[in-house]
């Protein structure tokens, strides 16, 4: 009998850890942008849903607005092809933005590229003139040593579809980084 009772108190102990292990997805939310009619240019500024019957001109416009509003470049993004550089993204300001790029070579040497860019809304192109690439070495007791490659380069990311493509006038064998959030 006390057997019997060890393995039904078992079995239901079994049953309820392994239910508090139930996995749960995430739902999708789904949201509509909101179109501006041609009504509010001369009246005071509303909007309407976008799930209301649009013409083929007003939906291309809510496509815009949408473009422009989804488009978030601050926090950190990673390389999804070499997997070994991370990008920084601060600030956004009037379109201006901080970036920082760490790819880590070795355990003891990792190139940075330090620049300003700014965006642009309509091409999506986020610019830069200001690039500065340094070596960063450490030797076996943790000094560091910077060399500094160059100064002032130019280049651009293209943001497509939540992913920024860099193409660097300085450095081609950057040009397959593609950058993921």
């Amino acid at each position: 009998m006390k057997n019997k009772l060890f393995a039904i108190v078992l079995a239901l102990t079994m049953v309820l850890v392994l239910s508090a292990c139930h996995k749960t997805e995430p739902a999708e939310v789904t949201t509509t942008a909101p179109v501006v009619t041609e009504a509010t240019e001369t009246t005071t500024a509303k909007t309407t849903k976008a799930t209301k019957t649009t013409t083929a001109k007003e939906s291309k416009t809510a496509d815009k607005t949408v473009i422009k509003n989804d488009v978030n470049l601050v926090g950190t993004w990673d390389d999804r092809y070499s997997q070994r550089a991370t990008m920084e993204v601060r600030g956004g300001k009037n379109n201006v933005y901080r970036i920082h790029i760490h790819w880590g070579s070795t355990a003891f040497e990792s190139e940075d590229w330090t620049m300003t860019g700014t965006f642009n809304d309509t091409t999506g192109e986020l610019t830069y003139q200001d690039c500065t690439r340094t070596t960063i070495t450490f030797d076996e007791e943790g000094n560091e040593t910077d060399e500094v490659h160059y100064r002032n380069g130019t280049g651009k990311f293209l943001y497509n579809n939540g992913e920024l493509t860099w193409q660097s006038d300085n450095d081609d064998y950057v040009d397959q980084c593609v950058f993921i959030q």
